[in-house]
């Protein structure tokens, strides 16, 4: 048998605890994270269902399909434009890079394929679904810091320290 030195054990055990604290630290971040993605995907839920019944209730009030219709958006024979939003991908997560509208730069607004003079309800759906792109972002950048600390506690776990 190999006999350890006490203040070797002793370092070895304040190691093992500094280790015990640290996974719990992560445990709990982890949980806070799965409680925040949770929540952003609740929100998105609603959010896209509320932006739906206010594109239906556009449809009933102004005419069926003559007012919004999948045939008012352009095909590959329409001019093109370029998207007023992008998703940009960093170091720091995900986020959306809005451009202004500029006709001159091929930056249209979408709204007006239905009409110049939008009804208020088409108008609040589309700001609903524009807040589902911020929520999608929000959602995916959670998802991957998630997937950090999951990672950070299997290589804790696997590591010598806690052994």
């Amino acid at each position: 048998n190999k006999v350890i030195p006490q203040p070797a054990m002793s370092i070895q055990r304040s190691e093992k605890e500094a280790a015990g604290q640290l996974l719990d630290d992560l445990y709990l971040d982890m949980f806070h994270l799965v409680e925040e993605h949770t929540q952003c995907r609740i929100n998105l839920e609603r959010c896209n269902a509320s932006g739906a019944i206010l594109l239906a209730r556009t449809r009933f009030q102004h005419g069926g399909s003559q007012c919004v219709s999948t045939a008012q958006i352009p095909t590959e024979n329409s001019a093109e434009f370029n998207a007023l939003c992008r998703v940009v991908d960093s170091t720091d997560g995900v986020c959306i890079e809005r451009q202004a509208v500029d006709k001159s730069k091929g930056f249209v607004e979408p709204l007006h394929w239905f009409s110049v003079l939008p009804p208020m309800s088409l108008r609040n759906a589309v700001n609903k679904f524009k807040d589902c792109i911020e929520l999608v972002a929000e959602s995916t950048n959670l998802q991957r810091q998630l997937g950090e600390a999951l990672d950070s506690i299997t290589k804790l776990r696997r590591s010598a320290l806690l052994s």
